[in-house]
């Protein structure tokens, strides 16, 4: 059982379903007083927010549990060793990963006693410092960018943002484009998608020169059975660095004809940094208007053009374009495809084939990317 700190109760009871539905059992505490002094039964803490540091020592010490601060923001080197300081064991992204954070859970035996091979064992994995570090991005001279670089993003998860990538990707090597699709967000699972391992991650790209040969950087990339370029998620907790994110774009930029970020839904650096450096920027939405939340302000990051596209979508055609119609008013930003719900694209995924939409997925990403190709002026958000 994880115990979650947090003085906002309604972010703790959000977290706390999040997590059940992930099949850990939670028991959320927002103030000090409902911090239990024993609890044979507890595995990890999650700490959201500021909260005494004597509160977290109590239950790293007293309790035994190991504490992770999760968070939104990426933090500096400085910052996360002063959360150390304060007690806190590693740090993660918010939503936290589950199958990260298990890594430090205590082990219990079968009496819900702590195991003497628990404690002795506990720091078994890395903690995020072996992810920090990272070489500035120190641009050459200036070299046009090849690439037309488009970033897949949304505020929401479960819209279908991989597979509008991948989609994306498919369509486009097949006219003889140079693909490239970089996974950033830390939750990715492009390469279980495909089937493939990941020998090379982007986490690479924290380090490499600032300058490589075409084979150089094919040597940190992974070619997919479809065709094209894969460069999969790596293991820092909070997605690249600012540095890692510009180098990529850069290098890849200057190799390949398409660039397709896949981003996390989310304010990552490595998010926002792909929407301001992209020459299109996508949000992936669904009919669903749980997620339109915070949609408007969250494109509106990207000084690039930007556009609309609703995923996944089971309407009948006249009730889709109607749902169209209200999301470009409501939001501001063009709705260039309406993509519905693939059963052929759903149903090869469950077999491990290669991604591929039917003729009618296929001519709306067509037509999607032949809207790309409008000019700037066409492409900037309107007031409706």
């Amino acid at each position: 059982m994880w115990l979650v700190c947090d003085h906002d109760p309604v972010r703790a009871e959000r977290l706390r379903k999040y997590l059940e539905k992930q099949g850990v059992q939670v028991r959320v505490a927002t103030k000090e007083e409902e911090i239990p002094n024993t609890w044979a039964e507890g595995k990890l803490a999650l700490f959201l927010g500021g909260w005494n540091p004597a509160t977290v020592q109590h239950v790293k010490n007293t309790l035994g549990l190991p504490t992770l601060y999760c968070t939104l923001d990426t933090l500096a080197p400085e910052q996360f060793e002063g959360l150390r300081q304060q007690g806190y064991d590693d740090v993660v992204p918010y939503p936290p990963a589950v199958e990260y954070a298990r890594r430090w859970e205590r082990s219990v035996n079968a009496e819900n006693h702590t195991t003497l091979a628990s404690l002795v064992s506990q720091r078994r994995k890395t903690t995020y410092t072996a992810y920090v570090e990272s070489k500035p991005f120190q641009p050459p001279a200036p070299t046009p960018r090849r690439a037309t670089v488009i970033c897949v993003t949304g505020v929401k998860g479960g819209v279908g943002k991989t597979t509008m990538a991948v989609l994306l990707a498919n369509a486009m090597v097949a006219r003889g484009k140079r693909i490239v699709v970089a996974e950033l967000d830390p939750y990715g699972n492009l390469a279980n998608l495909f089937r493939v391992e990941r020998t090379v991650t982007a986490d690479r790209f924290e380090t490499l020169p600032d300058v490589l040969t075409d084979p150089e950087l094919e040597q940190n990339m992974l070619r997919t059975p479809a065709g094209w370029w894969l460069i999969p998620k790596g293991d820092r907790p909070l997605g690249l660095s600012k540095d890692g994110v510009a180098r990529l774009i850069h290098l890849v930029g200057l190799y390949a004809d398409v660039l397709i970020l896949d981003t996390h839904a989310g304010h990552l650096m490595s998010t926002v940094v792909a929407m301001r450096e992209a020459d299109r920027v996508l949000g992936v939405t669904t009919a669903d208007r749980t997620t339109w939340t915070d949609l408007r302000a969250f494109l509106h990051m990207s000084e690039r053009p930007a556009y609309l596209v609703l995923n996944r979508v089971r309407e009948r055609p006249r009730k889709a374009a109607a749902i169209s119609a209200f999301l470009q008013k409501e939001i501001g930003f063009r709705v260039a495809a309406i993509v519905h719900e693939d059963d052929t694209l759903y149903h090869r995924v469950q077999q491990g084939l290669t991604p591929l939409g039917s003729r009618k997925t296929n001519v709306r990403i067509h037509q999607l990317i032949q809207t790309l190709s409008i000019s700037t002026k066409e492409a900037k958000s309107h007031e409706a």
